[in-house]
């Protein structure tokens, strides 16, 4: 018996098959229950709480999160025709505002753990901002003085709360506000009905786009790719495919997969001196979401549970998705993360930086 453990702790495949199987049956499991994005959550959720105790048997390889990100991608870009590109540049006023509202809230209640909690703005600051988990966990480890491991813990709490919260205020408060969007065709469960010499165009041009945004450091290159490849097509070309729903539900079991098995709650003196603020924080941000989003809903021609989901907290893949589940436009939910990411990653970033530094330099003079 302890080889054959042995054996499988030092086995990457099986492993990775014990997390896949794990994954398939949480989100049948939540499918089951009714629960919305149930091959998300389901897979997240037994991941995570399996993990705690038979971790050392599980593997999860972000090449498969990434294959996820990149069918999700696909689909996302085929909402993206030109009159959603109109649209999404006429609501660019609306979400410059939204996003420096939200980053303004976000930096104050940032500054208020920090002091609470006796730990560097920077830390609390980059646990705090709505923009990625991995954006904010890789840019933590880059700088001198961020604690990253507060860092993963704060985004980590963020996410949880988000994908389990939103999802439920969309479609049980929202839901009269509703906006009549095609629902993902369930015609063909599994084969693509799409000429098959453009999908292999449209995978080259998208592993093109993939390896450039790889190149240049751009934000989820293997998600932005393909959705760009996917929009170009729809632009230009011939239009880009619409996913079954066999393919999209497998993207959302290897991308809750990968958060389940990366996501961290095994630390419990973190999580018992943290936990209380982190929660009450973030339950307000999301009440701030959905305050401006009823307030502004009155002056825009977007719908309050389109425009919700599109200030809502969470990533662009995991709100994305939820806007696929919902049959909401996905094409207005993704532009709005989007941007709020690049405004994040672009503008806000670096000025964290700025302050780390200049707080070290201080820190080392002193010393």
């Amino acid at each position: 018996m302890k080889k054959i453990n042995e054996s499988i702790r030092e086995n990457q495949t099986i492993k990775t098959i014990i997390v896949a199987l794990l994954a398939f049956i949480g989100g049948y499991f939540f499918e089951r229950l009714g629960v919305y994005l149930p091959w998300m959550l389901g897979p997240l959720f037994v991941i995570l709480i399996a993990k705690l105790k038979f971790g050392h048997y599980f593997y999860w390889s972000k090449n498969l999160r990434s294959l996820g990100l990149i069918i999700l991608g696909v689909q996302l870009g085929s909402a993206f025709t030109k009159e959603a590109l109109a649209e999404m540049l006429h609501h660019l006023p609306i979400m410059l505002l939204s996003t420096a509202v939200i980053t303004v809230f976000t930096v104050l209640t940032g500054l208020l753990i920090a002091k609470w909690m006796n730990i560097r703005p920077g830390t609390s600051l980059l646990g705090s901002f709505p923009g990625g988990l991995s954006q904010m966990v890789i840019l933590s480890e880059e700088l001198k003085g961020v604690d990253e491991t507060v860092v993963a813990f704060m985004q980590t709490l963020r996410v949880i709360l988000v994908i389990s919260i939103v999802p439920w205020l969309v479609t049980h408060v929202l839901s009269d506000d509703a906006v009549a969007v095609s629902p993902i065709t369930d015609e063909h469960f599994f084969l693509l009905q799409y000429d098959w010499k453009f999908a292999l165009l449209l995978l080259l041009v998208l592993i093109v786009f993939i390896g450039i945004g790889k190149k240049i450091h751009f934000p989820l290159p293997h998600l932005l790719g393909p959705l760009l490849a996917a929009t170009l097509f729809n632009l230009v070309g011939p239009g880009a495919p619409e996913l079954p729903s066999f393919w999209l539900n497998l993207s959302q079991l290897m991308i809750g997969a990968h958060l389940g098995y990366t996501l961290k709650v095994d630390n419990p003196q973190l999580f018992k001196k943290m936990f209380g603020i982190i929660f009450v924080s973030n339950v307000l941000l999301i009440a701030f979401c959905y305050g401006m989003a009823v307030f502004l809903g009155h002056y825009v021609s977007i719908p309050v549970n389109e425009l919700f989901l599109s200030l809502a907290p969470g990533g662009v893949a995991e709100m994305s998705v939820t806007a696929l589940s919902v049959h909401i436009d996905v094409s207005t939910v993704t532009s709005f993360h989007l941007f709020r990411i690049l405004f994040i990653l672009f503008l806000i970033s670096p000025l964290i930086k700025w302050i780390a530094l200049k707080k070290s330099v201080v820190s080392d003079h002193k010393v």
